[in-house]
């Protein structure tokens, strides 16, 4: 049996790579499903090997409906395919929706026609699981629990001074918003939040790169001070240094199923706000999390508050045992009980 990945490795997200070394040392043997080329590369699948698939929506989607529906049937006439070939199809559905749909009766009856055609789907909640069920017609028995893993020691420290390099004082507190900087992450309320909380010695870091629409907005915000827009693609060196410098890691996303920012933040043991939701209560325990409903007027910026309360405290979550339930060792033993078909 080999895995066949798409991706298999990101240069953005050390998800995959974390996913496929795994698997790897579980004895599987992984290829490289590049980008583009699903319908000319899963002619090397034998019956009994795995295709498995993350974020489907790059197979189909496009601006131009005449384009996204073509697109569309070249995907549905591979998964053919794949079916007459016996070569079983896995996608793991990280988001119920892409974050950019521009055709949504379209992007739903081709969500409901891949679910269809998968031998199994993965999903990192028991919730994303209920409304995947809910959305696609998916029965229970197709879909499958694998958390999202840990990135403990995957950013590596170089010993560098963020706080320095931003002009900040080592007493200060510091709020991080850290990735890719688009509307729905909810940027905009952060700072009118951060704006109406600020002292002296409070500062917010933005850090991440901005789509355009994003960075013409950060560039006419008038009140920025005590916030320091660091707005580049942060290398994954300065990672673990940057988070480290900071007290508190805000994520006032707009859209949240499964968010790897806050699994990151969870990995450096940092508190984090963000909104309410089921997300938190499947993978976080008291105090590692302060979170607020999003429809309350100065529901964000009362939680950036009560955090540093928390923060000052210095209460002790059990960070140990929550990461130890997200360990990649455990994940791969799963998903290979489910290529096997024990799933």
């Amino acid at each position: 049996m080999k895995v066949w990945m798409w991706p298999k490795s990101s240069e953005l997200n050390f998800y995959n790579d974390l996913l496929t070394n795994s698997l790897c040392d579980e004895g599987i043997e992984v290829k490289d499903l590049q980008h583009g080329k699903l319908m000319l590369q899963v002619g090397g699948a034998r019956p009994g090997d795995i295709v498995h698939i993350h974020w489907m929506h790059h197979a189909y989607q496009n601006a131009s409906l005449p384009v996204f529906l073509v697109k569309s049937f070249i995907l549905i006439m591979t998964m053919l395919y794949l079916k007459v070939r016996r070569v079983q199809l896995v996608w793991t559905i990280h988001n119920l929706y892409p974050h950019h749909v521009k055709y949504k009766r379209m992007e739903r009856f081709m969500r409901t026609v891949i679910c269809k055609f998968c031998s199994k789907l993965l999903v990192a909640s028991e919730s994303i699981k209920r409304k995947v069920m809910a959305e696609f017609d998916v029965p229970a028995s197709k879909l499958v629990v694998v958390k999202h893993g840990h990135y403990l020691g995957v950013y590596k420290s170089k010993g560098l001074n963020c706080r320095q390099a931003y002009g900040i004082s080592e007493d200060a507190d510091i709020y991080l918003f850290l990735g890719a900087i688009q509307a729905y992450k909810g940027v905009k309320d952060l700072i009118e939040a951060f704006n109406a909380i600020k002292t002296r010695r409070s500062y917010l870091i933005i850090a991440g790169k901005a789509d355009k629409h994003m960075e013409a907005y950060l560039k006419q915000v008038e009140n920025k001070e005590n916030i320091i827009l660091d707005i580049r693609f942060i290398p994954n060196e300065e990672v673990a240094d940057l988070i480290s410098s900071v007290d508190v890691m805000v994520m006032p996303y707009k859209e949240i199923t499964t968010s790897g920012s806050a699994i990151l933040g969870l990995s450096f043991r940092k508190l984090i706000v963000m909104p309410d939701n089921d997300f938190i209560d499947e993978y976080f325990k008291e105090d590692m999390v302060v979170r607020y409903n999003p429809s309350e007027d100065n529901g964000l910026s009362n939680a950036m508050k009560a955090a540093l309360n928390v923060k000052r405290e210095q209460r002790t979550p059990p960070y140990e045992e929550v990461l130890k339930e997200l360990e990649w060792s455990a994940i791969a033993r799963k998903i290979k009980n489910v290529y096997q078909g024990w799933g």
